[in-house]
């Protein structure tokens, strides 16, 4: 068996189940789980929950939450043998206010994989998730307080991540990543290569910034300057000399191009408005 290929479908079972978790996805859920599964979750009152409590929990769950999108997760098989792979990771999962509530948190998990023959790899052995970060009270399943201004963050985020349409990109090393469009905030040349900027990592592709660009779609990103293409979902300010991204990010523009790129900023906020009106109208406003 080649551990490492090994490795890598493990960590795509966990990072696929995630999803679906957050997604409500119950029937998928229960297929998944293990006869002997046990979960620890993050109240404290669910310190170890057989199948029949777990599967008990999730429904409430899934009544009570909305959609959870994930915008920052990263997953890491640490151990597999014997038929069985221990995946641990961690995420920021956060929902759409605008469907009558605001909330957010990043949790770590360890899960426990047990292999399968067939179409499904894997079933879960144990599952432990915990939230470093905010305290859950009974009844909440997803908490946090928020600022206004987080209010207006998390809402452009879970309204713009709700765009699934995903891009490949091979790395220099021959990985193959699978983007969202809202993952990459902005395209770099590297000489013959191109620089991956995105939320929570930088990848290094294999093409140029010409030929990668094409597969990145136009009415989302667009050219700040030669060797540098902005994510318009992440612009949050500009003027005649440069545009500023999510993280603190700032693109000189040059002069001869001043007056075009802002155009083209104007022109790509207005299809995303009338697209989904998801994109807050203050988001980015400074000129």
């Amino acid at each position: 068996m080649d551990t490492a290929k090994h490795c890598r479908a493990a960590e795509s079972f966990v990072r696929e189940f995630m999803h679906r978790f957050w997604s409500n996805d119950f029937a998928f859920f229960e297929k998944v789980l293990a006869a002997d599964f046990v979960w620890i979750a993050a109240q404290e009152d669910q310190y170890r929950l057989d199948r029949d409590e777990s599967v008990d929990l999730y429904r409430n769950i899934c009544q009570s939450t909305p959609e959870v999108v994930l915008v920052d997760e990263s997953y890491e098989a640490i151990a597999s043998e014997g038929g069985v792979t221990v995946v641990t990771g961690w995420y920021y999962g956060i929902n759409n206010p605008e469907m009558g509530s605001a909330f957010g948190s990043r949790q770590r998990l360890t899960v426990i994989l047990r292999d399968l023959v067939g179409d499904q790899p894997f079933e879960i052995v144990h599952l432990h998730m915990s939230n470093p970060v905010t305290i859950s009270r009974k009844g909440e399943y997803f908490p946090v307080g928020f600022s206004r201004e987080a209010y207006r963050y998390v809402r452009m985020l879970a309204s713009q991540y709700s765009d699934r349409e995903s891009i490949e990109v091979r790395e220099i090393g021959g990985a193959t990543h699978v983007l969202r469009t809202f993952d990459v905030v902005y395209l770099e040349a590297d000489r013959q290569y191109t620089m991956i900027h995105c939320l929570s990592k930088t990848l290094r592709a294999r093409q140029g910034i010409g030929e990668l660009s094409k597969k990145f779609p136009a009415d989302r990103f667009f050219e700040v300057r030669r060797g540098s293409i902005a994510n318009i979902l992440h612009v949050i300010s500009w003027d005649a000399d440069s545009v500023r991204l999510t993280g603190g990010v700032e693109i000189p523009i040059p002069v001869r191009r001043s007056m075009k790129v802002r155009e083209k900023i104007e022109q790509l906020r207005q299809l995303v408005i009338s697209g989904g009106g998801s994109l807050p109208a203050e988001l980015g406003a400074a000129r």
